[in-house]
């Protein structure tokens, strides 16, 4: 009789250590998001403009730097824009801030922020906007290159 009771013990708990086992091996909808390992590095996609549709899909990269600090790179009406700034990182929300040192006179001195996520793919997903003025705002789409 003591040995029936023990095997019995013996089976509950392993029973329910699978159980457990099986629980904690099950994937949610969040964890089916691939993680982006590190966000530093550099990000390559495009970006659109909703004032100037019919331009299309323009070039825009991201230089992602450790200390916070990052780089836009982006190349609209034929001409190179760059614009340093900070970055943020929030769960899977990537948030820039930066400012046009170069490129079109227009655009020199014009704050723009840029806000992504994560997508299932490990790319980055999002929009963008002039910050206060002059007004615009675009999306952008970006995939880690290194």
């Amino acid at each position: 009789m003591k040995k029936i009771l023990m095997s019995a013990v013996v089976l509950t708990v392993f029973a329910l250590s699978m159980m457990l086992f099986q629980i904690s091996c099950q994937k949610g909808a969040i964890a089916d998001i691939p993680q982006v390992t590190s966000i530093h590095g550099l990000w390559i996609g495009t970006y659109t403009d909703n004032a100037n549709a019919s331009l299309g899909k323009q070039y825009f990269s991201l230089i992602i730097k450790p200390d916070g600090t990052m780089i836009a790179d982006t190349k609209g009406a034929g001409q190179q824009h760059l614009a340093p700034g900070t970055w943020t990182l929030k769960a899977d929300t990537l948030t820039c801030t930066y400012t046009c040192v170069y490129g079109i006179a227009s655009n020199v001195g014009v704050t723009e922020v840029a806000v992504a996520v994560v997508d299932k793919t490990g790319g980055l997903h999002g929009t963008w906007k002039n910050s206060p003025d002059p007004t615009g705002s675009g999306t952008i789409t970006l995939a880690k290159v290194n």
